[in-house]
């Protein structure tokens, strides 16, 4: 993974969500102009500074008494769960703990034992940096504002509040007062600085490579993802999605240390393709698969999802791809499009989650975008699609042993009766009757030491 989780902590009222927007440079994290809490949970947002990716991560504010939306020990308990839940898979990388510029109060040395004595017993290692808000009454910049710390350097070492760092900021724009042109970017550029000096390094930070199959049906936006990646048109689009989709095409990116390669295969989708388009879909993509082993193995399955489209209509793709084509040994993570008209292209994952768990369909990852250049949501549709992505790494890869993946298929569709197939494809797979008819009479010709 050469994706970095940094998580966000504080208390109630000292502008963690508007330090988040302005690491982001754009406000996706909701923020209020009072002292109360607007952070009912962990909300995580996409990053990308200076070519690295990161996930950076709100969490509820702690000591908020009534004003907050969570009692300061539910806070505490949502921190503790997420600081565990990321140590036992990607691990932490940051931890930022957020205080108003006024005086060290004991308010701040609670938070700050609550916290590190948190990361005491869940962590070993993780940096802890302070970044100072509200600190535009100080000075006009953060060269400036670092007179805070100066200031304040001696009470922190006497109440042994030791960092590893530090950001003395506002997180107000050039137009609010006072005035001040520049100040928003001097800022962002110190956070960000900060985040790059003292974060950890990915538990696989060398140089690496992972395999990428990527698919969904017609119109569901893959060539628009693969150009969302690599920020230009790489991968034609047009009206005709069957002009585009019935041939697979390989893409390589670099992000980062990670060498990305996405295999965008042929669009699937009974509603648009006659059974002989369908049949000849689903040999590319069998012949994608048996490819892919003397690539090295599959690091992941990307399956592309229309925003719009329920999530009983994506079973039948996802059951084909995982179960069949997978064998359930290949993580799946999920692409859903189409989502500029929503206000928090998140919350699309917070409404479906619970159906998309009634359908089977469990995702390994996700990221809710749109692809729709020149979109105001864009770049933050990019920075999610990269972190998604190089959260997964060349370990694990699925490659099948001799026979190779297309013998094994074929032998594992012989043991069945040509009923039990059918009903697969047509029941699990969604195909239509006449369709997985074909496809059973083209399987039952294959020799069984099919290479």
């Amino acid at each position: 993974m050469s994706t970095r989780n940094i998580v966000i902590a504080g208390d109630t009222g000292v502008g963690k969500s508007s330090v988040i927007n302005l690491i982001l440079g754009e406000t996706r994290a909701l923020v209020s102009n009072d002292a109360g809490a607007v952070t009912p949970d962990e909300t995580r947002y996409p990053a990308t500074i200076s070519s690295h990716t990161y996930y950076v991560w709100d969490t509820p504010g702690l000591n908020g008494g009534t004003q907050g939306n969570a009692p300061t020990k539910d806070a505490a308990g949502i921190l503790r769960n997420l600081l565990t839940r990321l140590d036992k898979t990607h691990g932490v990388h940051l931890l930022v703990l957020c205080f108003r510029g006024t005086k060290v109060t004991k308010m701040m040395r609670q938070t700050y034992r609550a916290v590190t004595g948190i990361c005491a017993k869940l962590l070993s290692g993780v940096p802890v940096v302070a970044v100072i808000t509200e600190l535009e009454k100080v000075a006009s910049s953060p060269h400036g504002m670092e007179s805070w710390w100066t200031d304040n350097k001696d009470t922190l070492t006497n109440y042994k509040m030791k960092f590893n760092g530090h950001a003395c900021i506002t997180t107000l724009s050039d137009e609010c007062h006072p005035q001040t042109p520049g100040r928003y970017r001097e800022c962002q550029t110190a956070i960000r600085k900060l985040i790059r000096d003292c974060s950890l390094p990915p538990k696989s930070a060398s140089a690496q490579r992972i395999n990428v199959v990527l698919f969904g049906e017609v119109g569901a936006g893959k060539s628009s993802i693969i150009n969302l990646i690599a920020g230009q048109e790489v991968a034609p689009i047009s009206a005709d999605a069957q002009v585009c989709t019935l041939d697979s095409n390989l893409y390589s990116f670099d992000i980062g240390p990670t060498r990305i390669q996405i295999w965008d295969t042929v669009g699937l989708n009974e509603a648009d393709l006659d059974v002989r388009e369908y049949f000849s879909a689903l040999e590319k993509a069998i012949r994608l698969m048996k490819e892919l082993d003397s690539a090295g193995g599959i690091s992941l399955l990307l399956f592309c999802v229309n925003g719009n489209r329920s999530p009983k209509s994506m079973q039948g793709h996802y059951r084909l791809f995982y179960e069949v084509f997978g064998r359930k040994q290949v993580p799946i993570a999920l692409v859903v499009t189409h989502l500029e008209m929503e206000q928090h292209m998140e919350d699309w994952w917070s409404r479906n989650t619970k159906a998309l768990q009634q359908h089977d369909i469990v995702a390994a990852g996700h990221a809710c975008v749109t692809g729709l250049a020149g979109h105001p949501k864009y770049q933050q549709s990019q920075d999610a699609i990269r972190a998604l992505l190089t959260q997964y790494n060349e370990q694990g890869k699925f490659v099948m042993p001799q026979p190779s993946w297309f013998g094994w298929f074929m032998k594992s569709w012989k043991a069945l009766r040509r009923e039990d197939m059918i009903h697969v494809l047509t029941e699990r797979c969604h195909l239509k009757p006449e369709v997985a008819e074909r496809v059973v009479a083209f399987w039952n010709q294959v020799p069984l030491d099919a290479d």
